[in-house]
């Protein structure tokens, strides 16, 4: 499989955060779609076979179990095909508008098992359509996982398309739970099977219309990458990467806990609350702790940190599996609180354990010198995929072992009962617990990740300096005693005087677009604006900065809540953001070759280490910027206010997403500089002073002069 570019898209890039709402709507159609067949098969495939077809639990559970490791397999054959697509409608699309035919027709074989068949035939029918289900299933989940990253390159666009699609599967999988649960309420009634073939019909004919109007909507406009994942690069990497490991160990015990529960969920439902429709109301409830655990997984990451984020989750996931093996039959509300709980140890663990694996890629390539975002998550998704058939496996094993068959009267106090509490309940616990204990061995705490990403950006911006000059990394270092302020990268060849280099980083009314090139007259060395929308932004286009909405803010927070099938999609935006961040290092090392003042650009961390740089942050009141952005703008006070605060929140989220650096803590800056109070002369003449009380050696290059001094 191969990742996405970031190469300019064809025609020019839209402006920040503004992909069509109709866009990222039709896109998570998509995703609804693949949920009217994935959680059929997830919530309901394990009772159909049992009371349905006549399967025994025991065998139930080794098929569903089965066929879920085999997905594992089938999506790394579906992203290797995918990988050497190429037609007039794209790269990815095409599986969009041919792949939903051959799904349903499998999908309908697979809930459509003829009465009449022998136990042995009846096992080869279900297990032959739940492996081609599985493999078509890939070949549509696959490239629509990766679609996000070609339709944009902007990181704030590919996290609304990540949270919408996170929303609208959720939303399906409850929908579907209404329509289907109740007809599990008699499974002897006449004419079950025709009911249930009907049922999937009218499912695949929506999810093919869904599939349409997805392929219809979406636009590949980023180039596809030119590289493959090497797995022999990605074991010698997962060799090498203890807190990949334990990640790996943390996903398979929670997903086998998290799918015993869904595999005998709709059983238990049944049997203890008394009623089968209620299992749709329990499906939306824990679908709400879900979304709104995940919502806040940003904040929680700030307060707590990842790893304590994740184990908070996996706490509420114990609590909320003991709960559901505690409480007393025909019990209702006990059960909605129970599922709600779930959820949020669900949607925490989920949204913690994919930020989780984003930083396991870098610590990967920090100690083994290998970047795989690709083969990484590629093996996060097949370990998840275990952890789904494991699970199945073992919910199907515990009801089977005691006493579950089709039919069976399940009395309070019998053993079939007791069996359903422990394995809905008490097993999914138990391993949840055991998750949360190998949690603990997770290392890869923020400040140890923080001092990663810093020593990787000075490794990258020493090899382009490099690269650019054709000398080996090692000739760019100088110790940091020889200059006094920690820089340790040079521009120049030793001994030789750096050009002036200056990096600001502005709120938005703070100044800094009339103050930068100020500085760059009195230094004489060019002004560099910003590159991402500042300049744009600076103009009256109300339209463009008024449209960062909540609900936009809400569906970014979701963005890496994580779900079946994300993974690929987690993938290609990592890649695509650590390209887009690479190519962004080798243009700023060229555009400050010759020195200049840079405005924004992330050029405090990329420049950081460099020799003979300033790094300077302005900022001001927000009513003073306020005033500032109305006398430019012409805008009313409270729109002034509102693009601030856009502005400033946009840039932030860029260089988070981008570079995982916050660009307002003051710590990564020389000089911090509240420009309420003076004039913006004043201030750059603050700032040259500044510089050539630093470095007075360094001067301007004449026009024309080269590095050696020679004209």
């Amino acid at each position: 499989m191969s990742t996405t570019t970031t190469a300019p898209p064809a025609g020019g890039a839209s402006r920040q955060g503004q992909m069509p709402s109709h866009r990222v709507l039709t896109y998570s159609l998509g995703d609804v779609a693949n949920n009217m067949s994935f959680m059929m098969t997830s919530m309901f495939l394990m009772v159909y076979m049992t009371d349905i077809v006549g399967l025994s639990a025991g065998v139930a559970g080794t098929i569903y179990g089965i066929t879920k490791i085999w997905a594992g397999f089938a999506d790394l054959i579906a992203g290797n095909v995918v990988d050497r697509t190429n037609t007039r409608w794209g790269r990815l699309r095409p599986y969009l508008l041919f792949g939903p035919a051959p799904l349903a027709l499998v999908f309908i074989a697979l809930f459509s098992t003829p009465a009449g068949l022998n136990p042995t035939m009846a096992i080869a029918w279900i297990f032959l359509f739940d492996a081609l289900y599985q493999l078509a299933y890939s070949f549509i989940n696959i490239p629509y996982g990766s679609l996000a990253s070609a339709m944009t390159q902007d990181p704030v666009d590919r996290s609304k398309l990540s949270g919408s699609r996170s929303i609208a599967a959720s939303l399906a999988a409850v929908a579907l739970a209404y329509v289907v649960a109740p007809q599990f309420g008699d499974t002897a009634a006449d004419g079950i099977r025709q009911q249930f073939m009907i049922t999937c019909i009218i499912l695949a004919v929506i999810a093919i219309v869904l599939y349409l109007v997805c392929f219809a909507n979406s636009r590949e406009v980023v180039p596809r990458a030119s590289g493959r994942i090497s797995f022999k690069q990605t074991f010698k990497m997962l060799g090498q990467n203890g807190p990949l490991k334990v990640l790996l160990l943390m996903a398979v015990l929670f997903l086998t806990s998290n799918f015993v529960f869904n595999a005998v969920a709709l059983y238990y439902v049944r049997a203890i609350t008394g009623n089968a429709a209620y299992f749709a109301a329990l499906q939306l409830s824990q679908t709400v702790g879900t979304i709104l655990v995940a919502s806040f997984a940003p904040t929680i990451t700030r307060h707590l940190g990842k790893r304590n984020g994740y184990l908070m989750g996996a706490v509420f996931a114990i609590a909320g599996y003991s709960m559901i093996f505690l409480i007393p039959g025909g019990s209702l509300t006990p059960a909605l609180i129970a599922w709600f709980v779930v959820g949020l140890g669900v949607g925490g663990t989920n949204s913690m354990m994919f930020s989780m694996q984003a930083d396991t890629v870098d610590y990967g390539e920090h100690v083994s010198g290998i970047r795989s975002e690709g083969g990484s998550y590629s093996i996060l998704s097949f370990t998840r995929k275990i952890g789904q058939g494991i699970g199945g496996w073992l919910g199907g094993l515990v009801i089977g072992a005691f006493g579950y068959t089709a039919g069976v009267e399940v009395l309070e106090g019998s053993d079939v009962a007791l069996g359903l509490r422990i394995a809905a309940g008490a097993v999914p616990a138990a391993l949840a617990l055991g998750a949360m204990l190998v949690a603990f061995f997770y290392r890869l705490d923020a400040d140890t990740h923080a001092k990663v990403v810093d020593d990787l950006t000075q490794r990258r911006t020493q090899t382009s300096i490099a690269e650019a000059k054709g000398v080996d990394a090692e000739l760019t270092l100088v110790g940091a005693a020889g200059v006094g302020d920690g820089r340790t990268t040079l521009m120049r060849k030793p001994g030789l005087p750096n050009p002036p280099i200056v990096t600001l980083f502005g709120q938005r009314g703070s100044g800094a677009t009339d103050i930068g090139p100020l500085v760059a007259q009195r230094l004489g060395v060019p002004y560099i604006d910003q590159k991402f929308s500042s300049r744009e932004l600076a103009q009256v286009d109300q339209t463009t900065l008024l449209s960062d909405s909540a609900f936009n803010r809400f569906l970014r927070s979701l963005s890496g809540a994580g779900g079946q099938g994300t993974e690929l999609g987690a993938a290609t935006e990592a890649a695509s953001n650590h390209r887009m961040a690479t190519q962004n290092t080798q243009d700023v090392l060229a555009d400050v070759e010759n020195g200049g003042v840079m405005l924004g650009r992330n050029g405090a961390l990329v420049l950081g280490p460099v020799v003979g740089t300033l790094h300077v942050r302005l900022v001001a009141p927000m009513d003073r910027r306020i005033e500032r952005v109305m006398y430019k703008t012409g805008m009313s006070a409270s729109d002034a206010a509102e693009q601030c605060e856009i502005e400033d929140r946009l840039r932030s989220e860029m260089s988070l997403r981008l570079y995982k650096w916050d660009p307002n803590a003051d710590e990564e800056y020389d000089l911090t500089i509240n420009t309420a109070s003076t004039t913006y002369e004043q201030v750059a003449d603050l700032i040259v002073n500044m510089y050539h009380s630093k470095y007075p050696e360094n001067v301007a290059p004449v026009r024309g002069e080269s590095e050696d001094g020679n004209k």
